[in-house]
């Protein structure tokens, strides 16, 4: 992930966290990459690659000819299963302060630069890695869907303050989504465009029990001790998203892409 990346991979569960996320954005992402022509013979960069599930999915679009560049600050989840992709390679990498190779078909970061002090700083620095005409897709949360519209309000509030105190700790901007296409309009990328998607699952849907939940969760302590939601309220929060009474709103997810020239 990155610098200021307040879930780190040592926590017990992450891997999990993720992969809630994971189900719920796999599909969308899929959707867009091959839209934008990824297949045989592509080189693609994974940037913040986390727990791999696009990396490796990517890698099997590629092969046999194509290659898949997967980074990430820590890459403890994606090296132990990067022996059984062909044309996957694995790299510790900074997108900060440290520039991609060049020469990339496409570029793909995914609830990434939303975490980052520099965003445009880090979006030039993957799109100079594309060769010419080479596409930029990255996707980005909005929280402004769960925060204006979950029920009950008591998960509204808990979400709320653990984004506030995220936003305390990590440079994190947690309404970003919005603003990714003008970035990318920006940092010179033509052909520019965007759409969201909001899921909408059930109390026990692996996006609201695992992700929503532990990212709740993680920060649970804290968040209380601020005072701005009750134990009653956090404990009714984590209640709604493990129950299938319950009908859970999900952050947006922003997709904004683009061409260099």
């Amino acid at each position: 992930m990155t610098q200021g990346y307040a879930y780190d991979h040592a926590w017990a569960l992450e891997r999990r966290r993720l992969a809630g996320l994971e189900g719920a954005l796999d599909p969308g992402t899929k959707r867009h990459l091959t839209a934008l022509g990824v297949g045989r013979g592509s080189r693609c960069a994974e940037i913040g690659a986390g727990g791999g599930s696009i990396a490796f999915w990517l890698a099997d679009q590629v092969a046999p000819e194509g290659t898949v560049l997967a980074t990430d600050l820590d890459v403890t989840f994606l090296a132990a299963r990067t022996s059984i992709r062909r044309g996957l390679q694995v790299l510790r990498h900074d997108i900060t302060a440290e520039d991609l190779p060049g020469g990339f078909d496409l570029v793909h970061a995914r609830w990434l630069v939303e975490w980052l002090a520099d965003r445009r700083g880090a979006l030039r620095r993957m799109a100079s890695g594309l060769r010419p005409g080479g596409v930029l897709l990255i996707e980005e949360p909005d929280f402004v869907t769960i925060y204006d519209a979950a029920e009950p309000i008591a998960l509204r509030r808990a979400v709320r303050a653990a984004m506030a105190h995220l936003e305390t700790i990590s440079p994190i901007h947690v309404e970003y989504g919005r603003q990714a296409m003008s970035d990318l309009i920006a940092i010179g990328l033509v052909d520019v465009q965007a759409e969201g998607r909001c899921p909408i699952v059930r109390g026990g849907d692996p996006l609201a029990a695992d992700f929503l939940r532990l990212t709740l969760e993680k920060f649970r302590d804290p968040v209380l001790a601020h005072g701005g939601v009750s134990t009653d309220e956090f404990d009714q929060a984590v209640a709604a998203l493990q129950d299938p009474r319950c009908t859970v709103m999900t952050p947006m997810t922003v997709a904004a892409w683009g061409r260099r020239r």
